[in-house]
């Protein structure tokens, strides 16, 4: 009987998962489906500001494998599927289709695999889900940003974070003709990473 594997996300911890198991196991043995809520499939997370910042001008150019070349590799790959909800007794898990009108549906696993990735922590302050106000996490956040710069032409931005993520975005800014700030609550950029002299470089 063919047991079936179920991914939930389609960035590179998840994919990379759903094709060691297809190099392992062959279709008529495992059926794996992957769930991604959004549209992008194994992309370059880190490319996200060069996209951005105009240096690269196609966002397929960061994407590795589409969820088309997934899937002809045997790997049932459906994009605008969020999973809300896992039940390990009944070994099922409950999806959410985004691209409609919001139909949950539950689907069964015999194994799973979890790589939704992390959330990124936002401060809580008043206004932090205003108009104009982005986080970075995905390629999908990325041509967000991008579209705003393209289309609402602003003159200034404030980035909040001086980690890797934080310094190429303020750079991608910079490059598009912004005057950006860049906000940080430790003493330095990339304080967890750097030593202080380096950081000092940096600043």
């Amino acid at each position: 009987m063919t047991e079936r594997l179920v991914v939930i996300g389609g960035d590179a911890a998840g994919m990379t998962a759903a094709s060691r198991a297809r190099r392992r196991r062959d279709p008529e043995d495992l059926d794996i489906v992957a769930f991604e809520r959004g549209p992008y499939t194994s992309y370059s997370a880190c490319g996200i500001p060069y996209f951005v910042g105009d240096l690269l001008s196609d966002v397929d150019g960061l994407v590795a494998r589409s969820p088309d070349e997934h899937r002809k590799n045997g790997i049932d790959v459906r994009t605008g599927n969020e999973v809300v909800a896992i039940d390990v007794n009944k070994r099922r898990v409950r999806v959410r289709d985004l691209t409609g009108v919001g139909d949950e549906r539950d689907e069964p696993f015999d194994q799973l695999v979890v790589a939704a990735g992390a959330v990124p922590s936002r401060p809580d302050v008043p206004g932090v889900d205003a108009e104009g106000i982005f986080g970075v996490q995905t390629l999908a956040d990325g041509v967000t940003v991008r579209r705003a710069v393209d289309e609402g032409e602003p003159r200034r931005a404030v980035v909040v974070g001086g980690g890797y993520v934080g310094l190429e975005m303020a750079e991608a800014l910079v490059r598009r003709g912004l005057e950006v700030a860049l906000v940080d609550r430790t003493e330095q950029p990339m304080a967890s990473t750097l030593d202080l002299d380096m950081g000092e470089l940096v600043a």
